[in-house]
């Protein structure tokens, strides 16, 4: 019997609602497809559905699963879409993998972009709706009035549990109860297919799952971090001992520090946003942003602010939703943003000179880190306080802003 998790249920009464309200376009954002297509495959099941809808799946590989029609050519799949709208069929979901290459805002690409708006057109008047699902939102702006964007979530901690509760004999699983915990929240930013070859990989290798797996998830987030280019994930191994004075940022730091156990969280805690660390050069910024990590037992990934921006137009904001996107997968995490006051500082005095991208990105990140709710532990670190927008230091965006002067002699 197939079981589904509580995100899959979730995307079934999200489609539902859309395909009752004859939505023509809808766009899913996901990691795993084959979870997004067992959610397609539930609608079906859904009683308070006019019409019991037809799934027809698409790829430029293979091209229509029912019959192997149109590879390589959407332009000609949509065709099939065009004579069933003429035919006026019945409820059909037409399911397009993997399309976005199709996508971009280029001269070959216009055709295609118009055809799929004329269909958008066309759609609304019928109980037919085309689904896109792909790993990333690329989308033209003459789209952008008719899709609806639906973002599938990676599995949460319930749902990583369940996983290790349901795939594993319990006798092989020799984790108390603190490191079933860091497991489970070390699988989060992770497929569930790749959290079942992982635990599959360590029994493989130990015959059990303890501890030691913590590291093997770790060298998979790894991985995904250095395919994005943009951010960086950094081993540390340095500890409060290693810091001189700053006694009212240590002390901070370890109030803090449970903050994001379950525990709290069921109390009704709010998870800390992050804190802002200004000082001239060498007084230990970048120090303390690594002993957060390490003694917080996080990943620490740090975002180089200048390989967010690219050549293309539109490339700058696509790269930052991407960071958003990693970031917040991997957490709970700290998130080191590195001499910000470089990074924004021609936003203040008005010299961005770039048609608006710096500011684009700039707004972008600051409404992220203020109304994020995941445990992404934000360090930013200034060298000149006075170059630093005035919204960025608003309250809300950071729990706490830290002056790190030079060291006294006993420090």
């Amino acid at each position: 019997m197939t079981t589904f998790s509580n995100r899959q249920m979730q995307i079934v009464e999200q489609l539902n609602v859309l395909l009752r309200a004859r939505y023509p376009l809808i766009y899913i954002i996901t990691r795993e497809e084959e979870a997004v297509e067992k959610a397609l495959q539930q609608l079906l099941t859904q009683t308070n559905l006019q019409v019991t809808p037809q799934i027809l799946a698409w790829d430029v590989a293979r091209g229509w699963q029912d019959n192997g029609n149109d590879k390589g050519a959407l332009m000609i799949a949509f065709g099939r879409i065009k004579q069933a709208i003429e035919r006026q069929e019945a409820s059909i979901i037409y399911h397009l993998r993997d399309i976005q290459y199709f996508l971009k805002n280029n001269t070959s690409n216009a055709p295609i972009i118009r055809e799929l708006k004329n269909l958008v057109k066309e759609l609304k008047y019928t109980g037919q709706t085309i689904i896109i699902t792909s790993q990333v939102l690329e989308l033209p702006v003459e789209l952008s009035e008719e899709v609806t964007v639906i973002d599938f979530p990676l599995p949460d901690i319930r749902e990583i549990d369940q996983i290790i509760e349901t795939k594993l004999d319990p006798s092989l699983v020799t984790l108390r109860p603190g490191e079933r915990e860091n497991l489970v929240k070390a699988f989060q930013g992770l497929t569930s297919t790749k959290i079942e070859l992982i635990l599959a990989k360590g029994i493989a290798t130990k015959g059990v799952i303890d501890e030691s797996d913590i590291k093997i998830v770790l060298a998979e987030k790894r991985q995904i971090i250095r395919q994005t280019q943009i951010l960086e994930f950094l081993n540390t191994q340095e500890s409060l001992k290693n810091v001189g004075g700053l006694e009212n940022l240590k002390n901070w730091m370890q109030i803090r520090q449970a903050s994001f156990s379950s525990q709290a969280q069921e109390y009704g805690i709010p998870t800390p946003k992050g804190i802002l660390l200004i000082g001239i050069q060498g007084t230990g910024k970048s120090l303390c942003a690594k002993t957060i990590a390490f003694e917080w037992k996080f990943p620490l990934l740090r975002l180089d602010v200048g390989r967010l921006f690219g050549g293309i137009v539109g490339e700058s904001e696509s790269r930052v939703r991407q960071m958003i996107q990693i970031t917040e997968a991997i957490a709970p995490c700290v998130l080191w943003i590195d001499e910000v006051d470089k990074a924004f500082g021609n936003i203040t005095s008005g010299t961005d000179g770039d048609s608006g991208t710096s500011r684009r990105v700039f707004g972008t990140i600051i409404t992220w880190m203020q109304e994020k709710t995941s445990p992404v532990f934000i360090v930013a670190t200034a060298n000149d306080v006075k170059k630093l927008p005035a919204e960025f230091l608003r309250k809300g965006r950071f729990d706490e802003i830290f002056f790190l002067n030079l060291p006294t002699p006993r420090e």
